[in-house]
């Protein structure tokens, strides 16, 4: 089964129609509650009864001719939609939805994972006949993103959709998710009652803590302690149990022994509460026990289409004034500003919440995930893409859920927002105490280092870097070039910035203007506008070192001063200005006021221009181009999939995973097959050709002496998919007598854009790419996007090895390759 996400927020569950008794019944039902109209809008006549034949066809699906999946929340099936096979790669496509769920996206999520399983299955389009007065339906299809063809004849509208993903169609897809997502959330962030569970009366226990910071928090909503053993908590009437509270609960939180919660939860259920967050720990952090609990808690909230936080989650806060939740562990609700926060680990989300308001940050919300059994770090991120309350979103991971998903999101979020991330886990050490282990570490952080690259996302080794990045553009503007300008009264501290400013790729503007020890704060008032004022500048590092006199307090009132001067200048950008003050005793981040912000004030001049590198490496970002994948010409990935599929014929394959099995792990894993076969030489070459990859069917060994060596690959990470790894080799692979070192090796996650692309050309040559004529960096380029085409559309194929390239300043040319497929 695969959980989807309807337009109001309900959870359901899309799975494949058993040929049985119960699945039959059910849709019997589904037909039988429907209304004249419906009925005859979905088969073209009046029907009183559906034919048998059409539910046998329903129920008899193995994905290869035939394919039907429902729709399912709370024990109602909303919806059918099956295909059945037409011709060699054609099936039709039909829908049937509840009256009373129309218009709530169900068509449209059916649509969807059909067309994935049936492209999954060979399929090259769908085929439909929808009447004409049958507007509904027809918007289901225009809305789907698909090149969708019509044709009217007699009444009836013949649809063709070729099943190839557009960028349209993605788009659509990811924005109809991203809303449905973040209304899911909405009893966690805007919740107007709230019951506390496990409320006790014992003020050291966790259920009257988080009752009490609810409280005090000055919660806008209703707060209801349930303990069956009070009759009051913290002077608040207590409940005996969820089902007396007098009104529906939007929020439970769950905060009692492990072995009580899936009773407590049952009982959520049956009152019909829209959201649960279980404190209580005890479940698959503890063994596997643990996780069968946690799978059937999520599995039966799932199937009323209630949402869950945790287990052993730290709790969840919101500073919206409409609403001022402090559901969490923290003392205090934040002030209200723009940084939201999620967290993997609950105790150190605490502690990163907790410090993060005493360096005057603002937060906006903050989530204590937990195990993650149902809400993920990519739901919230989907929530926060839009809020208007979220300026900044830092992230602390110890794994990831979907990281092609959370690709997608973020990549669109790091458009408009800044994503900051601690990415822990990343040695064997880390990954052994890590609740969330890696399959392969050291493979696997390369790839996460790739991951965070192409999606934009700020990436942070500690914890101090991630509150240094943080304060910087909370307050400050980003930088709109490279150029930083330093002024300072002390050579040492400029000299120390230069080298870490010149580290983290930021350009050092000359000379440094030094202002030496007498009149200082009349000197930095004068001069910091001049620079300010200087084209040249992008950013502005101010140094102050304190020597003999005690002047902080004027040297500080200086600055202020001088940025105010030209605040609003017509014509003058708004540029980042940070500080470093070398004083004894603090070192926190602390801030200038000014009248219209403030300034960072760091204790050590190389975390200034640390801080100021990463937020001027995610400004080159912003400033770039969105990376798209571009049409090229001559790419037939249906002739390459076919000679695959031809080519596995032959070994007779068939999947070891049930049809149902592959439904419910997504796209990105419905490849699994029993089989991995390696390809025939010829094979290879015919699928090469069919994307415009074309072989030089001979070499000269010794005329690859002294030239640049590529070799490309793509494997099937079982967490990241399918990842490229490309490789400049010290020598060419064709001399065995030559070591064949690699000089340099670069990940990126498929599929790529363009801008992927060209980064990873520029990280493998360096000193070559200039040098190289228009023509050939085009061609290599191409070879990139070409094979990513090949990967993303022929899912068919598992593991690439050794796609060989000869770069020339003048051309390049290609040679060896090995494929293997499963089937």
């Amino acid at each position: 089964m695969a959980r989807v996400i309807l337009r109001d927020g309900k959870i359901a569950e899309l799975r494949v129609v058993h040929n049985g008794d119960e699945d039959a019944a059910k849709l019997q039902q589904l037909f039988a509650s429907a209304s004249k109209d419906s009925l005859y809008l979905r088969f073209f006549h009046a029907v009183r009864e559906v034919d048998p034949k059409v539910l046998e066809d329903m129920l008899a699906g193995d994905g290869e001719n035939r394919l039907s999946l429902m729709c399912v929340w709370s024990d109602r099936v909303l919806g059918v939609g099956n295909y059945m096979r037409t011709g060699e790669d054609v099936a039709e496509v039909s829908f049937f939805v509840r009256d009373d769920v129309q218009g709530k996206g169900v068509g449209s999520l059916l649509l969807e994972h059909l067309a994935q399983a049936a492209w999954r299955y060979g399929f090259r389009r769908f085929e439909a006949q929808v009447l004409y007065e049958n507007n509904k339906m027809l918007q289901v299809f225009a809305a789907s993103g698909y090149e969708v063809r019509r044709t009217l004849k007699s009444g009836v509208v013949y649809l063709n959709l070729p099943l190839i993903q557009t960028e349209r169609s993605r788009a659509l897809q990811e924005t109809r998710e991203k809303l449905a997502t973040a209304a899911s959330l909405m009893p966690f962030f805007q919740p107007r009652t709230v019951a506390v569970i496990g409320a006790s009366r014992d003020p050291g226990r966790l259920g009257h803590l988080l009752l009490r910071h609810i409280l005090e928090g000055h919660f806008q909503g209703t707060v209801y302690p349930v303990n069956p053993g009070a009759t009051a908590v913290a002077a608040v009437r207590s409940y005996p149990s969820v089902a007396d509270i007098p009104e529906s609960v939007d929020l439970a939180i769950i905060a009692v022994p492990a072995q009580q919660v899936p009773e407590v939860v049952e009982a959520c259920v049956q009152a019909q509460v829209r959201g649960v967050m279980v404190i209580s720990a005890g479940f698959s952090e503890t063994g596997e026990e643990g996780r069968r609990v946690e799978q059937k808690l999520a599995e039966r909230l799932r199937g009323v289409g209630c949402r869950l936080i945790g287990p052993n989650s730290l709790g969840i806060l919101t500073t919206d004034s409409e609403v001022s939740l402090n559901a969490s562990f923290a003392p205090h609700l934040p002030t209200q500003r723009g940084v939201a926060i999620a967290s993997q680990s609950g105790a150190l989300g605490v502690a990163i919440l907790e410090y993060a308001q005493q360096l005057s940050l603002g937060i906006s919300s903050f989530v204590s995930v937990g195990n993650k059994a149902d809400v993920s770090s990519n739901d919230l991120l989907q929530f926060w893409e839009d809020d208007l309350g979220t300026d900044i979103i830092v992230l602390y991971l110890e794994s990831f859920g979907n990281p092609r998903k959370f690709s997608n999101i973020t990549r669109r979020i790091t458009r408009h927002k800044p994503v900051l991330a601690v990415k822990s886990a990343r040695t064997s050490g880390g990954a052994s105490v890590s609740n969330f282990p890696l399959l392969n570490v050291g493979s696997a952080d390369a790839v996460v280092e790739a991951l965070f690259q192409q999606t934009g996302i700020i990436r942070l080794d500690t914890l101090q870097e991630l509150f240094d990045v943080a304060a910087l553009l909370s307050c400050q503007p980003l930088p709109k070039g490279d150029n930083v300008a330093i002024v300072t009264n002390t050579g040492g501290g400029a000299v120390i910035t230069v080298d870490a400013l010149l580290r983290e790729g930021m350009k050092f503007v000359h000379p440094v203007v030094d202002l030496g020890f007498e009149t200082l704060a009349e000197g930095y008032k004068q001069v910091l506008p001049q620079v300010l004022r200087d084209p040249n500048v992008d950013a502005v590092v101010v140094l102050y070192a304190e020597v003999g006199v005690y002047e902080e307090n004027g040297v500080q009132a200086a600055i202020a001063d001088a940025v105010e001067e030209v605040s609003g200048e017509p014509g003058l950008d708004p540029k980042p200005v940070v500080a470093n003050f070398l004083m004894k005793g603090d070192y926190r981040v602390r801030y200038i006021s000014t009248q219209s912000g403030r300034i960072p004030v760091y204790p050590f001049p190389e975390q200034a221009a640390h801080a100021l590198g990463k937020v001027g490496a995610y400004a080159r970002y912003r400033r770039s181009p969105a990376g798209r994948m571009p049409d090229i010409s001559h790419v037939d990935t249906d002739s390459a999939r076919g000679a695959v599929r031809k080519s596995m014929e032959r070994h007779a394959l068939s999947p070891d995973q049930t049809l149902a099995e592959q439904i419910g792990s997504g796209a990105a894993s419905m490849r699994h097959r029993a089989v991995t076969v390696p390809l025939a030489s010829a094979c290879v070459v015919e699928v090469l050709r069919a994307v415009g990859i074309h072989f030089n069917p001979q070499i000269n060994p010794a005329d690859g002496s002294g030239l640049t060596w590529l070799r490309l690959s793509m494997t099937h990470d079982p967490l990241f998919g399918p990842v490229l790894r490309a490789v400049r080799l010290a020598s060419t692979p064709f001399n065995h007598d030559a070591p064949h070192g690699e000089l340099k090796a670069v990940h990126r996650l498929f599929p790529l854009t363009d801008l992927d692309t060209e980064s990873a050309m520029s990280d493998l040559l360096p000193d070559l790419l200039n040098a190289m004529e228009s023509s050939a960096r085009a061609d290599l380029k191409e070879i990139f996007l070409r094979m990513s085409a090949l990967i993303d559309q022929v899912p068919e194929i598992v593991q690439m090895d050794d796609l060989t390239l000869q770069v020339r300043v003048d051309s390049v040319r290609v040679f060896a390759c090995r494929m293997h497929a499963e089937g």
